[in-house]
């Protein structure tokens, strides 16, 4: 099955949830993650400076260097390719009209950590697992 998740910058939440799912579940499963609305080009998480200090720490602590890893503009391909579609978002996030009465979505309720400290970015990193550990895939 063919899992995506997504945020809206794609540099926290998604991110997150995108490596804490290939940690924790086993199986036969395709893992993307995306973000709704790119503040700036495709690229890697660690040439966006030191907003993002705190999320690749807390990663770090999970075993995981995201540094790398590419952020992801969503497309209606990704969409059609996902068999499961997991939107974290909070009430200013943008939700695309095409994802927004769609069957292969779920919701999870997060607020968005840029911008906050190392122990709130451990939060919503903790919930994120917590919700991935509880789901059905």
């Amino acid at each position: 099955m063919n899992i995506l998740f997504v945020c809206r910058g794609n540099v926290a939440r998604s991110q997150m949830a995108e490596v804490l799912f290939k940690k924790y579940i086993k199986g036969d499963y395709n893992v993307l993650s995306a973000g709704t609305k790119l503040s700036g080009p495709e690229q890697p998480i660690g040439e966006l400076g030191e907003i993002l200090d705190n999320m690749i720490a807390v990663m770090k602590e999970e075993g995981a260097d995201v540094s790398g890893n590419i952020r992801n503009q969503l497309t209606p391909e990704m969409v059609s390719w996902a068999g499961k579609i997991f939107m974290i978002t909070d009430e200013n996030d943008p939700i695309p009209d095409y994802l927004s009465d769609s069957s292969k979505v779920t919701h999870w309720e997060l607020p968005d950590p840029k911008n906050t400290s190392l122990e709130f970015h451990r939060e919503v990193r903790d919930k994120i697992k917590k919700l991935i550990l509880e789901s059905k895939f």
